[in-house]
């Protein structure tokens, strides 16, 4: 494993760790009020904007960043951020009337949409451990979506799409952007979400003000998922093809479903435990198995 490769993996790991208190912050506001996905969204990107901007606006060098993004890459971003804000309603939805364990772990299809994505549109390619890795993974992650009575047929669909529209943004990034700036990348695109959101909710009519606590909460939790979570990831796709991307986040979704056993009373049975070791086991085959050099 190179030294970019070991970079590359290390912000994966940051991401995932960000990611995972998001995704439980935005269960357990789902869980105890009844919250539109577009407005949770909204306030909760919102307030992060807000929070981040003078960070952006105070330094003269990250203020020339943050026009280079726009000048440079910001076609690409405004399209891969409206992927990604449609894939955020859907899976929002999903959330509401699902086990948080079987969505995190179904939400990581985006390693199959990437792997596909990266072989057949950027040349990239895959050893045959790899690619056997991938399959257990996809395998694991199956089982445990097809749980009874934790996940039902629509929000599994809505899931599964939402992971298609995510993995778009990863490969418009590889493909038109040479060296992405991480945090200028995901500042304007809190902004764009901030604006998608809101004219979303007006548009269906849901617009509301929720109550202080809970803005303050949701924008808490999307500082972590949003900004820096994103912001390590984009920096990711400097140093790794797509195809590998998503493949350590595997270990997230293991984490988010020990947490709602423990925590939120979600039912532990065997095949949830089969499916985690299954998904642990395809991503040691993916990321950490021993690449043997030519002699």
């Amino acid at each position: 494993m190179t030294g970019n490769e070991k970079k590359g993996y290390f912000f994966v790991f940051l991401t995932g760790v960000f990611f995972a208190f998001e995704v439980i912050g935005f269960k357990e506001i789902f869980r105890k009020y009844q919250l539109e996905p577009e407005i949770a969204a909204f306030f909760g990107v919102g307030f992060s904007f807000l929070v981040v901007t003078p960070y952006f606006l105070i330094s003269k060098r990250r203020r020339f960043k943050v026009t280079t993004t726009i000048k440079r890459d910001g076609f690409i971003l405004t399209l891969g951020t409206i992927s990604n804000a449609i894939g955020i309603v859907l899976y929002y939805f999903a959330l509401k009337q699902t086990d948080l364990g079987p969505a995190a772990i179904l939400i990581k299809t985006t390693v199959l949409y990437n792997v596909l994505l990266g072989v057949f549109f950027l040349g990239e390619r895959l050893r045959k451990t790899e690619v056997f890795g991938i399959a257990i993974a996809i395998l694991g992650i199956y089982m445990i979506s097809t749980l009874e009575g934790q996940i039902n047929f629509l929000s599994t669909f809505c899931i599964l799409l939402s992971a298609f529209l995510f993995a778009i943004q990863s490969y418009m990034i590889k493909k038109y952007i040479p060296e992405i700036l991480g945090l200028e990348y995901a500042y304007l695109r809190l902004f764009l979400l901030s604006l998608f959101f809101l004219v979303y909710s007006l548009y269906i009519g849901s617009f509301h003000v929720p109550e202080i606590s809970i803005i303050v909460t949701l924008g808490l939790f999307s500082l972590l998922g949003y900004f820096l979570g994103r912001a390590f990831y984009f920096e990711a796709h400097n140093y790794l093809p797509i195809s590998k991307l998503n493949a350590t986040l595997l270990i997230e979704p293991i984490f988010l479903m020990f947490v709602g056993i423990l925590f939120m009373k979600e039912p532990f049975d065997e095949q949830k435990l089969a499916g985690a070791g299954i998904i642990l086991t395809g991503l040691y085959l993916i990321v950490f198995h021993k690449r043997k050099g030519k002699p």
